[in-house]
């Protein structure tokens, strides 16, 4: 079982999971999730390592009202539960938003930030299907949840997995009742003004970079786009969809392993 902690930090309370033991590992999680929902299928893969999972503003464990979500303020989330835990170095890996956070962070902090991954990630939430797509799931996760909860089942996972789930409806009436809806809506909004661009440059971790190749919520050329920003960056594919970390968590482990180890 996980060891959950707590932290004050500008005036949010801010939780992260602590497993393992071992080179110290931070996992930034992704809009709508936490570190429980998109990480804890990839710890059993990732043995000889300490590893600690924050949540971020309006996710899981951290209560923060505010209601304007900034890459930084989320940054800071991440880098105190690191120092609360007493980490000084560690590898990062960020998915999808914590991507974006993951990015930032290792460029402002290069000194504290051994290897880096970066899964299912974008530089911009700015162009035109994002959008779409970010102001969607703002609105429907304010006026809809359980809309919103279908619609991340239907473009997250892939049609096999989905195809063996029992009881799909009560997957449906989970997602609806033990989530923060109103923290969605939030990282969302961040989601739309993300743009880690100038960010890049300033990266001196060695970097892996994970594309899903079957993504319907983040344009798989993204990953090309963050790959080819970062000074001698690795760019690999995962044969699946956006959520194939949670799908097949051994299989994106396996890609970040060697990585890691080098």
């Amino acid at each position: 079982m996980s060891k959950i902690e707590y932290l004050q930090q500008d005036g949010a309370r801010v939780g992260y999971r602590d497993d393992g033991d071992g080179q110290p590992l931070v996992l930034v999680h992704g809009t709508g999730g936490d570190g429980e929902a998109n990480f804890a299928g990839l710890l059993p893969h990732l043995p000889g390592r300490r590893v600690l999972r924050p949540d971020y503003a309006g996710s899981g464990l951290t209560d923060d009202p505010t209601e304007v979500l900034t890459l930084d303020r989320l940054i800071g989330q991440v880098v105190a539960a690191a120092d609360h835990a007493g980490f000084d170095r560690f590898d990062l890996a960020g998915f999808s938003l914590g991507s974006a956070i993951a990015t930032r962070l290792a460029a402002l902090h290069p000194h504290r930030v051994d290897r880096l991954v970066l899964i299912g990630g974008f530089v911009t939430g700015g162009d035109p299907r994002s959008q779409l797509q970010f102001r969607h799931w703002a609105d429907l996760a304010r006026r809809d949840p359980e809309a919103l909860a279908r619609m991340m089942l239907l473009t997250g996972f892939s049609h096999e997995f989905l195809s063996r789930i029992g009881d799909i409806e009560e997957v449906v009436s989970d997602m609806v009742k033990g989530s923060n809806w109103e923290g969605v809506a939030r990282q969302s909004e961040l989601d739309l003004r993300v743009d880690v661009s100038k960010d890049l440059s300033a990266i001196r971790a060695p970097t892996l970079v994970l594309g899903n190749r079957y993504d319907q919520m983040i344009d798989p050329v993204a990953s090309t786009v963050l790959a080819s920003g970062i000074a001698d960056a690795a760019l690999a594919w995962i044969e699946g969809p956006h959520l194939a970390l949670m799908e097949e968590p051994g299989a994106v482990a396996e890609l970040m392993r060697p990585h890691l180890a080098a």
